[in-house]
């Protein structure tokens, strides 16, 4: 399956040489910007995670982490995410699907010279994932999206909002992140970005990450990124492809 879904991705690359430009894409923080109608965008991951002391040591990795994301006009998109997971630790590995997320994101403020966009973004978790790897239950992530731009090469974007899922003895979790992009040149940014988890409105867990965004055409883009808990053991890096069909508006 993973061949197959390597494949596809390589496939679609070969066919998006010279579209349109598109913002960096963070390794946590959302896009505010929404996907304009007729608009298809495509987003694959490759993410390990370490938590914990070396003789408590868990392992999280996605590969592929797959974001499928259409434009439906309107300041309306809809999102479909999906990943498959290895989970390692002292006692062994078990793998498989996550849950599938289906979501939209919904445009609420756009400044005309587009120096500032707000949205309004909502996932929904069915519990459609293998065993040892799904939650076993519906969940729900809704947050805000707002982006500003500082300067010509500064911007800064940050999310906030809620993530539960079904069950009466959890109050869920408040999540947040926050990042500053800067604009190398045409092709290529640096950011910083901290993000994390009230969970269950009471213990905050804190991350921090920093990376680099290179475009190697208007359409297609990779990310590198590299963080660490501020609050807890963890330390994680990812590498992420970005690629669009379709035109966006100047």
């Amino acid at each position: 399956m993973k061949l197959l879904l390597s494949v596809f991705f390589l496939f679609m690359f070969g066919m998006l040489q010279g579209q349109t430009a598109f913002i960096n894409r963070p390794s946590k923080t959302q896009s505010a910007t929404v996907l304009e109608k007729g608009v298809l965008q495509m987003e694959s991951t490759y993410e390990i995670e370490i938590l914990g002391e070396p003789d408590e040591r868990e392992t999280e990795i996605l590969f592929p982490g797959i974001m499928i994301r259409y434009g439906l006009g309107w300041g309306v998109e809809l999102r479909f995410a999906n990943q498959y997971e290895t989970l390692k630790d002292n006692l062994g590995s078990v793998d498989g699907f996550t849950d599938m997320e289906i979501g939209t994101e919904i445009q609420l403020f756009k400044r005309n010279d587009k120096k500032a966009e707000v949205a309004l973004m909502s996932h929904l978790f069915l519990p459609t994932g293998s065993d040892g790897i799904s939650n076993e239950r519906i969940g729900n992530e809704t947050l805000v999206l707002v982006w500003h731009e500082i300067t010509e090469k500064i911007g800064i974007e940050y999310n906030i909002g809620y993530s539960n899922f079904e069950d009466d003895s959890k109050k869920g979790d408040f999540v947040y992140s926050f990042v500053t992009e800067y604009e190398i040149n045409d092709l290529s940014g640096v950011f910083v970005e901290t993000y994390g988890y009230l969970i269950e409105l009471n213990e905050l867990e804190a991350s921090i990450d920093l990376g680099f965004a290179y475009q190697f055409t208007d359409n297609f883009e990779l990310d590198l990124a590299f963080g660490t808990g501020i609050n807890h053991k963890m330390l994680f890096a990812t590498i992420g492809l970005s690629w669009r069909i379709g035109e966006e508006e100047d």
